[in-house]
């Protein structure tokens, strides 16, 4: 699933429902002639109606797993909404929240914005309702995604394993080879830009989900939250090495200016002006862009900070949580805990023509129905095992903030300036510590910085 532009983000959403079933009041016995036959004893309890929890979610043509779930279990029926995608959802949410009324039992949230809900003590600790019991059939850096401490509040969905997507025609009309290294991919962008000035290797995104994703690959760890406690560190040299990168290569004018997800840029990446995407494994909707070079587009790896380094980050997932509020909290948890681990179903999530998420189940990534497809526009070759291996580098350690949403416009306010030319990335970064240390003390955080 996609993303956070976010921002961030993303966000993204988690699944709540309610109390186990009334039972019914015995029925008076009928007493029989004493001279009668034995009548056949009529049932003490009629039969329990069916819970009914709330489920919401963005996932496209996820009705359909919600009613293999109603078929397959008659005493637990899920009503499912789409409240809108990511903060459209978010807004909706945080109305209910805040009125304590019709508050979803189970729901769709980005990982980014899961530590925002969980300092609201919004989401139930699903671990009494058998959590860790299926820990280990999920890729463990999702797993802790969803963690805080010993507790566990959602169930991973969907994840974003960042990979780099790359034209080889152009790159190859070009004697361009395709970067492994990010000290390659500068190289690579003045020499491709300087070979034909209408090309470009990459763009430069707005998107804050994307930067993150970037800090997350380069090791940074912008936060580590515990409770109330925060560290928060955006000046470190992990940090640092990303926005000069980008930014020597903006001031350099080897980046194409479109920005990602405009009209312009899906244009760019269809006539071969602009070389690579670095992304999120979602990212192969691009391949509607450009049949013109179909066949020619592969997945890579993405580059490394060290030759030979195996590191990544994520962009974009998400998880399902359930809510404190929910009347039905047993039959809620064995919903979202069911969606998330049923092989069928996480097999049937991955459909390209139908959810299309990218799966965080071990079983799943290794399952050959999905790791085994090739395709045609991406050179013939199998890209989910290259997606796979993408997913297994990234680094387990990454937290987020329960602020997302200060942090992604701040973020997003700044890049405006560095854009202009107004402020250097590594300027941009010193801000974005100061202003967000500030922020996170206003609200009642114990702050620590490097």
């Amino acid at each position: 699933m996609k993303k956070t532009i976010v921002f961030l983000t993303l966000i993204a959403i988690l699944l709540m429902a309610g109390c186990a079933p009334a039972t019914t009041a015995p029925a008076p016995a009928t007493s029989a002639p004493a001279t009668a036959a034995p009548a056949t004893q009529a049932p003490t309890t009629a039969p329990a109606a069916p819970v009914t929890i709330t489920f919401w979610s963005w996932v496209p043509d996820i009705q359909t797993q919600v009613d293999e779930w109603n078929q397959s279990h008659p005493d637990i029926q899920v009503d499912y909404r789409n409240a809108g995608a990511g903060n459209g959802e978010y807004t909706v949410l945080n109305t209910a929240l805040q009125a304590n009324s019709d508050i979803p039992d189970v729901v769709q949230i980005e990982y980014q914005h899961l530590p925002g809900y969980i300092a609201q003590d919004a989401l139930l600790d699903l671990v009494a309702y058998g959590a860790n019991d299926v820990k280990d059939q999920f890729v463990p850096w999702t797993w802790t995604q969803v963690s805080q401490g010993d507790a566990v509040y959602a169930y991973p969905q969907d994840a974003g394993p960042m990979v780099m997507f790359c034209n080889n025609k152009v790159l190859q009309d070009n004697n361009i080879a395709v970067p492994t290294t990010w000290d390659e991919f500068a190289t690579a962008a003045a020499a491709l830009h300087q070979a034909n000035p209408n090309v470009y290797l990459s763009n430069f995104t707005a998107d804050q989900g994307w930067f993150f994703g970037m800090l997350w690959q380069s090791g940074a760890k912008p936060f580590i939250v515990n409770g109330t406690n925060i560290t928060i560190d955006f000046t470190s040299q992990e940090v640092m090495r990303v926005a000069k990168l980008w930014g020597d290569m903006m001031t350099a004018g080897v980046l194409s200016p479109i920005d990602t997800y405009t009209d312009d840029w899906n244009t760019a990446l269809g006539n071969g002006t602009i070389a690579c995407w670095q992304a999120g494994s979602w990212g192969t909707y691009i391949s509607s862009y450009g049949p013109d070079y179909a066949g020619d587009w592969q997945v890579y790896l993405m580059p490394q900070w060290t030759a030979g380094g195996q590191v990544d980050g994520n962009y974009g997932g998400s998880a399902i949580a359930v809510t404190k509020a929910t009347a039905h909290p047993a039959e809620a948890a064995e919903f979202a805990q069911w969606l998330n681990t049923d092989p069928t179903v996480t097999l049937e999530l991955t459909n390209a023509d139908k959810a299309a998420l990218f799966p965080t189940t071990l079983a799943t990534l290794a399952d050959p129905n999905w790791s085994d497809v090739t395709y045609d526009y991406w050179s013939g070759l199998p890209i989910h095992q290259v997606m796979a291996e993408a997913s297994k580098q990234v680094d387990p350690s990454f937290q987020w903030s329960p602020f997302t949403n200060f942090v992604y416009t701040t973020y997003g306010d700044l890049l405006v300036q560095v854009r202009a030319g107004q402020i250097t990335f590594e300027a941009a970064m010193q801000q974005l510590q100061d202003t967000v240390v500030q922020y996170a003390q206003d609200q009642g955080f114990t702050v620590t910085t490097p």
